[in-house]
């Protein structure tokens, strides 16, 4: 017979999945085309660029770290690489990878002003969001940017699909989530960013470079923010001056729902990838029963807010990443 202990102990790890699973019956009860596999897979595909962005920020709060920057990050690359395609006439993958390159200079940027001059991380990465916020629009010239020139292969990252069915935001999902799963849990580095942000000092006394870690974890961070950004371009075939302002919460939110699952407020893959979908089955499913627009940002506030605290009550008041002094 299951003790309540051992019940609850259940729910407590196994309580966001438990949500997904209640959410996806709710809404398929509601609306019956939404089981459908067209809109599965609609699903799937946004909440493939929402996690990969939250695969980068959870990497830098695993290290002890926070970055605000991701969202407009993204929106940056994105804008960067049309434009490079568009008014330059660069071909697909030479702009691919100046967007994705200069996404990891962004990263390093912000890893030179946090570890080296120790600005706090989440103050350094809110300017950072604001400044690229700024080039993206000077780059759009406040516009939607489109050009009828773009290269024949420049949809494929965004709008292609492997075997005319799986959309391609979903298979490099989920080739990253097969990545970060092998280092995470089972290489050397993996160990290194969970001993990291679990312990810095500790981890500075057994000889890990700590301030090299951190790095990076920002490094990733930008570089995922790079990679989502030239899909958000590729998929809705232009470049707008907002292109990641929708994509900074529920990222955030993504990563500490994901923090509930499993690991009692420790952030962690799966619970990111759990997160990830929770959000998009919730955004889908409003649109789909014609909800007011407005309940997507009340019900993601409360999800947010909701989440935080559940993550503070296990960590007992301290919030990972996030250090304001």
């Amino acid at each position: 017979m299951i003790s309540k202990e051992n019940l609850a102990s259940v729910v407590r790890r196994y309580g966001v999945l438990f949500a997904l699973i209640a959410v996806f019956a709710v809404f398929s009860f509601m609306e019956p085309t939404f089981y459908s596999v067209r809109n599965i897979l609609s699903i799937i595909r946004q909440a493939s660029i929402t996690g990969i962005l939250a695969i980068g920020l959870t990497t830098v709060v695993i290290a002890g770290e926070f970055d605000m920057s991701f969202a407009s990050l993204a929106g940056f690359s994105g804008v960067l690489s049309v434009i490079l395609m568009g008014k330059l006439f660069m071909g697909a993958i030479p702009a691919w990878i100046i967007s994705l390159l200069a996404a990891l200079g962004v990263g390093a940027l912000n890893g030179l002003v946090i570890l080296f001059i120790g600005v706090p991380s989440i103050i350094t990465t809110i300017g950072m969001m604001t400044l690229l916020a700024g080039f993206t629009k000077w780059l759009t010239g406040g516009s939607t940017y489109y050009s009828a020139k773009f290269p024949e292969i420049f949809p494929f990252l965004g709008r292609s699909f492997l075997f005319e069915t799986i959309p391609m935001p979903v298979v490099i999902f989920a080739i990253i989530i097969a990545i970060y799963v092998v280092v995470l849990e089972h290489t050397k580095i993996g160990r290194f960013f969970h001993a990291v942000g679990g312990n810095p000092k500790a981890s500075e006394h057994v000889g890990i470079k700590v301030r090299k870690v951190k790095f990076i974890a920002l490094l990733i961070s930008g570089f995922m923010a790079g990679l989502a950004g030239i899909m958000i371009g590729s998929l809705l075939g232009s470049g707008t001056p907002a292109m990641g302002d929708g994509y900074l919460m529920p990222g955030i939110s993504a990563m500490f729902i994901g923090a509930v699952f499993l690991r009692d407020g420790v952030p962690n893959i799966w619970g990111t990838v759990i997160g990830s979908l929770l959000l998009s089955v919730l955004t889908n499913g409003f649109v789909m029963i014609n909800l007011p627009f407005y309940m997507k940002e009340i019900v993601l506030g409360a999800v947010l807010i909701g989440s935080v605290s559940m993550v503070a009550i296990f960590k007992k008041g301290s919030i990972p990443g996030v250090n304001l002094l």
